[in-house]
């Protein structure tokens, strides 16, 4: 405390609570505030932090009010506000504050009355806090408030069936810190500050077993008595249920059942995107439809069950001579699609190669009928920048290839003249 003993003792005799805190930690309580905060004594308060016996409801205009009187000399007007007690009574309190530096810091020097006027409104702000506390209680959704740190300064018990965490662990801690990446909070907070508020912002959030999980969330700004923002608060729920059965419908709708690949929807898409990005971006790439050679004999001969293995072994076969940004699809039956991205005509025909080999070298072995020779038909077309291309009109050329491939004797691959 600075200003000697005889300032010290000025405060102690003063009717008034007074309390010295920096960084939202008490240093020095006077014997009126401990009255008034209900403590045992100055010792068992100093050190806590002013935040535990304000509300809720009136942390963030509370906390604006210290972040302005730390960050320069400045003396706070009067305010009222919400506390509990340490014996968990609610009060009223007026408050002013003025910057106090401490040890090279800078404090605030805070003065603060009852202003809880009578039994009556005693009774209403009770009946509030309780309906409140109440409705955190019983939430399923998990409600929360941060301040302009990105602190967290409330959030509501049923976080701990969402993220296993106690309300305790979560509160003084940052957002951030739950977050698979904190930079993932960063495009939140900026359309929150662009525009007070959003609906529906899907997220991910770690939970304290490590898993990830997908929530969405509603939030909105909050700010203090100058307009300036305070921090936000809303509401998040757990939709992983919800998100995993969109990605197994995207999946299903995407997916190839048998082999696991693209099926014709998505291969055909991919195919039109790479147009797009040549004709954009001026990036060549190379399109091959891959035919199984005699497969209808290995389904009359062996059967659809065998001739299915044979159809997943051949996948595996052709993925694995793959880079990493081709795409694979399967445009039905024995009929299949690569599109090889950002391939020039060299690099196109190496793959194309590659694959031919591979297929031929790797019999399916089936322990009732032995090995099996399968072979692949390949017709191919390269595209370049300049080409005036479409989905039906690269299949077309494609398709001219394979028929001649087949012509010519199959095993082998046939670029489009």
């Amino acid at each position: 405390m600075t200003g000697g003993l005889d300032a010290q003792q000025l405060l102690d005799h003063l009717p008034a609570g007074v309390v010295l805190f920096v960084g939202d930690r008490m240093r020095y309580i006077n014997p009126a505030g401990v009255a008034l905060l209900e403590g045992d004594s100055a010792e068992v308060l100093i050190g806590r932090s002013v935040m535990e016996f304000i509300h809720p409801l009136d942390q963030a205009r509370i906390t604006a009010r210290i972040r302005r009187a730390e960050a320069r000399p400045l003396h706070n007007p009067p305010t009222e506000f919400r506390i509990h007690t340490a014996r968990g009574n609610l009060r009223v309190l007026g408050l002013t504050s003025v910057t106090q530096p401490v040890e090279g810091e800078n404090g605030v020097l805070a003065v603060f009355m009852d202003m809880t006027a009578h039994s009556e409104m005693e009774q209403r702000l009770r009946e509030s806090d309780e309906n409140f506390r109440s409705m955190l209680e019983n939430m399923q959704d998990v409600f929360y408030r941060t301040d302009a740190q990105g602190i967290t300064r409330l959030v509501c018990p049923a976080v701990r069936n969402v993220l296993g965490y106690e309300a305790e662990e979560i509160i003084g801690r940052p957002a951030a810190d739950f977050y698979p990446d904190p930079e993932d909070r960063n495009e939140l907070r900026e359309i929150i500050l662009r525009e007070g508020a959003v609906r529906d912002f899907p997220g991910q959030m770690v939970c304290k077993d490590g898993r990830v999980i997908d929530i969405s969330i509603s939030t909105r700004a909050l700010y203090d008595e100058d307009g300036g923002f305070a921090g936000v608060e809303g509401i998040w729920r757990d939709i992983t249920e919800r998100r995993n059965l969109e990605r197994e419908l995207e999946r299903r709708a995407t997916t190839d059942e048998l082999t696991g690949i693209g099926n014709r929807r998505c291969i055909l898409e991919q195919v039109g995107d790479a147009i797009e990005r040549c004709r954009r971006y001026r990036r060549p790439y190379a399109l091959l439809l891959l035919d199984l050679d005699h497969f209808k004999v290995f389904n009359d001969r062996y059967g659809h069950a065998l001739g299915d293995r044979v159809l997943k072994h051949f996948t595996a076969v052709v993925d694995a001579q793959l880079r990493n940004n081709d795409r694979f699809g399967r445009l039905g039956g024995e009929e299949f699609c690569v599109l090889l991205e950002e391939a020039g005509p060299q690099e196109a025909e190496d793959v194309a190669d590659r694959i031919c080999r591979a297929v031929r070298g790797s019999p399916y072995l089936d322990e009732e009928v032995g090995d099996l020779i399968v072979t692949v038909s390949i017709g191919a077309a390269h595209c370049s920048a300049g080409e005036n291309n479409s989905v039906s009109r690269l299949l077309e050329r494609a398709d001219r290839a394979l028929y001649q491939a087949k012509q010519t004797g199959r095993n082998r691959v046939q670029w489009q003249a």
